[in-house]
């Protein structure tokens, strides 16, 4: 008896220090009860995290909050949420979670996506931005260098003869080349043991960091030999290896004067930036710049990639939209020369149907923030170093802004004489904004563009006969990949 009294006891303590401990601030949004250790990870599943927290949503709120076991974290969702955390008190959610994966992979936030809001990161960024406008005021001619490998992509394509093929492979394969010519200065054979290891690098490092880890939600269990936890390290360290050797080449090359890619410009802007003002000299290490290559290859690399194969894979559910397209580029274009970065304003219905593609794929789903001071949002206390969620995919799927917004509808972006219609920024976040705003969004809408106008204008996309239509299902985490498939790529013009 009094063993049975002891227990209740103990349980009614339990349970009263839970309810204190996450009802302590009840200014806070509500959210879900947590239940012990767990805290609401169950309401959260890692195949459709994107449809969990849209449903929450409706039941709590564009502000609602959670606990990833005791971790406190609030999604954001909602055009007047989303722009006041991401906007208007842009500093005060500049932070980034402190979770395992990213953090392991960034070296303790070596790199600019993952590292903290801090003076340091402000440096680095700056370093970043300057780098990347020596690069694009025509150091490299970009241009060329896409549409030369994205001509090679075509030709890959062209001798498959119509069969079916895995058109995400070469997809990839060319976007990783031209990622390569960006930060090495290089591009690869397909068969180049080198370039093998890079994609098994990037494709180990990408699944983790992706999908996530339970890890993250539970960092106690670091300590335990999970596989995946292990193998992630090991692409880390070969990581560390294969891009710590091409970044002392290029420091022993030494052409800060005349840059020929991304990591020489990287150099120079560095130089600068410590020359202006030598106060800084040594605050960035060699390895933050090796963490910068990284992540503008492993980001770069698949979510453009991802973006490509999704407006693909929406084509062949929809082949009215793919049948708009192919007349405006014969209009426009004709069958005797490839589209090109020129053609772009006059081709509205493309544009209109890229918008659409990055609107309905939403493939960078969530960006996460971190509150760097305490502070309130739409009305709600929200403490210092609060886990925030932004849910792009809710936004862009919110039926309050897009009639039918699961339907891939081009027009959406298009005025009454066919003109394309820019979406309103509030409404149309797919690189996010702000402090922590994606530094890629140019080079990613060239190559989108570039990929997309050459393969419509050279070939007709069809579902292999006797197959069931590709899955428009994604692989979840924090990206929204698509799922590899086939295509049956038709000749329109001669090459």
């Amino acid at each position: 008896m009094f063993e049975e009294l002891a227990w209740f006891i103990l349980a009614v303590i339990l349970v009263t220090l839970i309810v204190n401990h996450f009802t302590a601030n009840r200014n806070l949004p509500s959210g879900p009860f947590p239940l012990p250790i767990i805290g609401n990870a169950h309401k959260v599943s890692p195949d459709s995290r994107h449809v969990d927290l849209t449903t929450l949503e409706k039941q709590y709120g564009k502000v609602f909050r959670l606990y990833l076991g005791s971790q406190l974290a609030v999604v954001v969702s909602g055009r007047k949420a989303l722009r006041e955390a991401l906007v208007t008190k842009s500093a005060e959610f500049a932070g980034r979670p402190n979770l395992y994966t990213a953090t392991y992979y960034s070296d303790n936030g070596k790199a600019v996506a993952f590292a903290d809001y801090s003076l340091e990161w402000k440096l680095h960024r700056k370093i970043v931005v300057s780098a990347l406008r020596i690069y694009n005021t025509g150091v490299l001619k970009q241009g060329s260098t896409i549409s030369d490998e994205f001509d090679l992509l075509l030709k890959r394509v062209h001798s498959k003869n119509g069969q079916p093929h895995d058109i995400t492979k070469e997809i990839r394969l060319a976007v990783t080349n031209v990622i390569c010519n960006l930060v090495f200065g290089s591009r690869y054979e397909l068969d180049d043991p080198e370039f093998t290891a890079l994609l098994k690098i990037h494709n180990g490092i990408w699944k983790m960091l992706a999908s996530g880890s339970v890890v993250d939600a539970f960092p106690w269990l670091k300590f335990l030999p999970f596989k995946s936890i292990l193998n992630f390290k090991e692409k880390c360290k070969e990581r560390d290896e294969l891009f710590g050797r091409i970044y002392r080449e290029h420091v022993d090359a030494n052409r800060i004067d005349d840059p020929q890619d991304l990591t020489d410009a990287l150099l120079k802007a560095k130089k600068e930036a410590e020359d202006e003002d030598s106060s800084i000299k040594g605050f960035l290490t060699d390895q933050h710049l090796i963490m910068t290559m990284s992540e503008v290859f492993i980001g770069g690399m698949e979510t453009t990639a991802s973006t490509m194969c999704w407006a693909l894979l929406y084509l062949i559910h929809n082949p009215h939209v793919q049948e708009m397209l192919h007349q405006e580029l014969d209009r426009v274009i004709g069958p005797h020369r490839l589209p090109g970065l020129e053609d772009k304003e006059n081709l509205p219905y493309l544009e209109a149907a890229i918008t659409e593609t990055l609107r309905i794929s939403s493939v960078g789903a969530f960006a996460p923030h971190k509150t760097t001071v305490d502070t309130t949002l739409q009305g709600y206390h929200i403490p210092t170093n609060t886990t925030v969620f932004a849910n792009l995919w809710s936004l862009h799927h919110d039926p309050e802004i897009w009639d039918d917004p699961n339907e891939f509808r081009p027009t959406r972006f298009l005025d009454e004489e066919g003109n394309f219609l820019p979406p309103k920024p509030d409404q149309f976040l797919p690189f996010s904004a702000g402090r922590r705003g994606c530094l890629g969004e140019s080079l990613a809408r060239i190559q989108v563009f570039l990929v997309l106008a050459r393969l419509l204008h050279s070939f007709k996309f069809k579902n292999p006969p006797g197959s069931d239509p590709p899955s428009l299902e994604p692989i979840t985490g924090l990206a929204l990949m698509p799922r590899p498939f086939s295509v049956c790529a038709l000749n329109r013009h001669s090459l």
